[in-house]
């Protein structure tokens, strides 16, 4: 025993001062542009997690679609702008394609010329031959998810006013809408997909543990958004539904019951399992279920923390463990800390990164034991460095966490051609929203949607998979995986914490 306590210890103090010393001479990435860095990635991840859920829940028609009655808009815009003649007015989008069901991926292709004012989003519909028609629960988890995390921004009051001002009634609107949108698909999937234990299944009656856990994370979400009586930032709640709130808590606590005596299998679902707690806990108005949510946050964690320990000791030659695994293990890692407050969990956090950093190639920015990044594989990777900044504090170096996160995502999201287009500055954003430096909203040279290829052109929207061969990046898979990208654009937005936190507090 003390020989294993003694070897640990080693392997804390080479981890901890191996790295550091061989990346502080590290060279700067190549054919990087000059003027991006740390502000410039959060500003972007910002910017393409809204490009990426306005393509899908409003515009691609990628699932069943539905379109509320003209009382319920009316309602919603009054609710948004109390005076529409202060020259500040809401108005609805022409062919707006809402979704009450995401389907899991397509091309995202246009199929005519786009409104290039970005207005008839009739115009911006995809090819439906191209689709994959399967419901899956991650996608649907995180695209609800997307849309209430949105639906906040669009409630800073600071940011997009109040329905008194003259700005931002546009988007306060849509914030309306892309609630309406979760809620619907909520219910569409306590309707059509869930058995008679609480659990949730693809369209296919396959049952994905992983999506279990963005499932319960979502209703949790919801219910919590529902029946705040304030917005972050805000003084009012326009989304409150209490009723609502009531019914989709009611169904987070009848999955979390089916999943009580479910072993997470793996870190990647480990890890989904402890993002996911602290949301329902957060929701509880239960101390009873809270107290068995953080119960349940210890076990999986201890869990995570053994595979986690066995992949940075080598005991076992199986567990090797790529940039995408580290990166669960330390999103997860972190979200038992930050709960709990125990320091293990911190500590090996600590370790996972200096791993995941060790094998980082500043140069290229990329990590040299993967060489091929799905979009799912980006997030988590962008999400375990966002949360290093924000939670890990002196337990890892925090100018190899800014450097890494700034580089990875210009290498993989820009450099690989993994963000697809982008828009013009002027259209899709209210006037106020377009002061900042152009290379906060698109990566110089990112071509616009009609000039991104084919007859048309392609969306703003991520692609599924981009690898690199050693010298340069290609997409391999330029298809929209819904799931993916909705789980990419959910940790970019909570790049800004401040306005948007996505690391629900538990009491």
């Amino acid at each position: 025993m003390r020989k294993l306590t003694v070897f640990w210890s080693l392997l804390i103090v080479m981890s901890l001062l191996i790295p550091s010393a061989a990346f502080a001479q590290g060279p700067v990435l190549i054919g990087g542009y000059p003027d991006f860095d740390a502000t410039a990635a959060e500003e972007e991840g910002y910017w393409y997690s809204r490009y990426n859920m306005g393509s899908l829940t409003m515009m691609a028609g990628l699932g069943d679609t539905f379109m509320p009655d003209m009382a319920m808009i009316q309602q919603m815009i009054q609710m948004a702008d109390a005076d529409p003649n202060d020259g500040d007015t809401a108005m609805p989008p022409m062919n707006a394609a809402l979704l009450k069901s995401i389907f899991a991926s397509a091309d995202p292709h246009f199929i005519q010329p786009i409104d290039m004012t970005m207005r008839d989003f009739g115009t911006m519909r995809w090819d439906p031959s191209t689709f994959d028609t399967t419901i899956t629960t991650p996608a649907m988890g995180w695209t609800i998810i997307k849309e209430i995390e949105w639906a906040k921004q669009f409630h800073v009051d600071d940011h997009f006013g109040t329905p008194t001002d003259d700005f931002g009634a546009q988007w306060r609107f849509v914030g309306m809408v892309i609630m309406a949108e979760a809620k619907m698909q909520a219910q569409y999937a306590l309707q059509m997909l869930t058995d008679g234990q609480g659990l949730i299944h693809n369209s296919n009656g396959a049952v994905d543990w992983a999506g279990q856990w963005i499932m319960l994370e979502a209703l949790s979400d919801l219910a919590s958004a529902l029946d705040a009586p304030t917005m972050l930032h805000s003084t009012t709640n326009r989304y409150a539904d209490p009723a609502a709130a009531a019914m989709f808590r009611s169904a987070s606590d009848m999955l979390f019951g089916a999943l009580r005596t479910h072993r997470p299998a793996g870190v990647e679902e480990l890890s989904l399992a402890l993002q996911a707690l602290p949301w329902y806990a957060a929701a509880q108005h239960d101390a009873g279920r809270q107290a068995q949510a953080v119960a349940q946050l210890h076990r999986h964690g201890n869990a995570l923390a053994i595979v986690s320990k066995t992949a940075l000791t080598g005991a076992t030659p199986a567990v090797e463990f790529s940039a995408s695994d580290w990166a669960y293990a330390i999103r997860g890692l972190l979200e038992v800390h930050r709960i709990t407050g125990q320091q293990r969990y911190l500590s090996i956090a600590g370790l996972a990164f200096d791993r995941l950093q060790s094998a980082y190639d500043p140069s290229h920015g990329v990590f040299t034991r993967q060489d091929s990044y799905t979009i799912d594989d980006v997030a988590i990777i962008m999400g375990a460095l966002n949360s290093l900044k924000l939670f890990a504090g002196d337990a890892v170096d925090q100018n190899q966490v800014e450097t890494i996160f700034t580089d990875f995502f210009e290498s993989a999201v820009n450099m690989s051609g993994l963000q697809q287009s982008a828009p013009p500055i002027d259209a899709l954003k209210d006037p106020f929203e377009q002061e900042d430096p152009p290379i906060y909203y698109a990566y110089p040279g990112m071509p616009m949607p009609p000039m991104a290829g084919g007859a048309y052109g392609v969306a703003p929207v991520f692609a599924t998979e981009v690898t690199w061969d050693g010298s340069q990046w290609s997409v391999t898979n330029n298809r929209f995986d819904s799931a993916g990208a909705m789980h990419a654009s959910n940790e970019f937005i909570w790049f800004h914490n401040d306005e948007v936190d996505g690391f629900p507090i538990v009491p």
